[in-house]
């Protein structure tokens, strides 16, 4: 009966239809017939014993999770870039451990991609090139295989890896040594860090950080053209994407959303008109200045910034020392509950106040150039797309009258959002 059902409403339903129906129930080697009352009654408590099971198997449950949240114990899916040891009698887990089972000392491969990954991206480098990397190495990543896969690779090992997959890695508190309860970071955990938790505050500062990225998570192949995905349609504030098949344009910016479709420029244009905008920018000395010293706050607010993760510790160091007094009987249950949420909160606040040390690689390398003309020429193009993202507000307007001749006007150009913020209500951001 368990297997037909464990919810009681289920088999009333159930012996309902089977009564109207003359259908007989058959389990466990035994035909029921359930136009016969005592037929009804069997299987009726039958489908409340299965009821009480499937609720203590629920509590149970709920009591093994909460007892390992407690005691900052692993649970659930093994992690990418760990692994587990078991206790081989028993077969009761005893760590879980990102050290390589040959060689204790070292990291395992799987832990090793997650710690160079992080040291690249905080020295500048981009999760599409730290994932170029990984797929011509032929690392194979977390990902379940599709049946696709299969068909090419019995063994449904996977190398391809995504920004997104790598992205969602990286952010995960697990790496750092935390326990995660419930979605919510409750404190250190019982294993040892791929990544050290300060490195890891500074890594996820890094990966939020809005002024690196115009999406949270870029999928699919690495864009081709300097202001799809940056730029706005000017109608309705949708981001544009480029379109190669127009037939009177070789290469136009448009906007595809949906209701809206009513802005389409022609693509070389509107790039000619961004690096005018940028390049008489960078021969003015006010803003070649105010760009540096806007670069040096963020790179001055992240070296000089307090250890956060220390401070993170002292406060959960405290919370530990509450949960004892309120264990000795110590405290109040009204205090207890008060001293927790002051303590939840400044923890809260402090992991607020972590900064990314690096707000934008491209920016430093234009800055190490010798002029800023010679870094934006000599730049790539995805350097050169972040570098429009970090300084420029780009809006496409809708062309007023339609024709061969193309209106500059249409493509209105502002100070980034990064730029004011750092601006601080200041003058040293000049305006466009």
């Amino acid at each position: 009966m368990s297997r037909a059902s464990r919810d009681l409403e289920d088999y009333v339903r159930l012996r309902s239809a089977c009564h109207d129906a003359g259908v007989h129930l058959v389990y466990k080697g035994r035909r029921f017939d359930l136009t016969r009352a005592d037929d009804r009654l069997s299987t009726g408590l039958d489908a409340l014993l299965a009821e009480r099971e499937a609720s203590d198997i629920r509590d149970r449950n709920l009591r093994t999770v909460a007892t390992n949240a407690d005691r900052r114990r692993p649970h659930g899916r093994l992690p990418y870039g760990y692994r587990r040891e078991y206790e081989p009698t028993t077969g009761v887990l005893v760590r879980q451990t990102p050290y390589s089972e040959d060689d204790p000392s070292r990291l395992s491969p799987e832990a090793q991609v997650l710690a160079d990954a992080a040291a690249a991206l905080l020295d500048g480098a981009t999760l599409r090139g730290i994932c170029r990397d990984l797929n011509a190495r032929g690392v194979p990543t977390p990902r379940r295989p599709r049946r696709q896969t299969l068909e090419h690779d019995p063994a449904g090992v996977v190398t391809l890896w995504e920004p997104s997959t790598l992205r969602q890695l990286l952010r995960n508190p697990t790496i750092a040594g935390r326990r995660v309860h419930r979605g919510e970071d409750i404190g250190q955990a019982d294993w040892d860090p791929v990544i050290e938790y300060g490195t890891w505050l500074r890594l996820h500062a890094l990966l939020v950080d809005p002024a690196r990225l115009s999406v949270s998570a870029p999928r699919g192949p690495e864009p081709r053209h300097l202001l799809s995905g940056i730029a706005r349609c000017g109608e309705c504030g949708a981001r544009v994407k480029a379109a190669t098949n127009l037939s009177r344009m070789p290469r136009a910016y448009v906007c595809r959303h949906e209701g809206c479709m009513r802005v389409t420029a022609t693509a070389n244009r509107v790039d000619e008109r961004i690096e005018e905008v940028l390049l008489a920018l960078f021969e003015r000395p006010d803003f070649q200045g105010a760009l540096a010293e806007a670069h040096r706050r963020r790179e001055t607010a992240a070296a000089k910034g307090p250890d956060i993760s220390s401070r993170i510790s002292e406060r959960e160091s405290e919370l530990e020392e509450v949960e004892a007094l309120r264990d000795s009987g110590e405290l109040t249950l009204r205090a207890y509950a008060a001293e927790t949420r002051r303590i939840e909160d400044a923890i809260e606040d402090l992991r607020g106040q972590q900064v990314a040390a690096v707000s934008s690689p491209a920016l430093r390398r234009l800055l190490s150039a010798a002029t800023l003309q010679d870094g934006w020429a000599n730049a790539d193009l995805m350097d050169q797309r972040e570098v429009v993202r970090l300084l420029l507000d780009v809006t496409i307007k809708r062309a007023v009258v339609r024709g061969r001749v193309f209106d500059p006007g249409r493509v209105e150009v502002k100070p980034s959002a990064m730029l004011l913020q750092d601006a601080s209500g200041s003058d040293d951001i000049p305006s466009l």
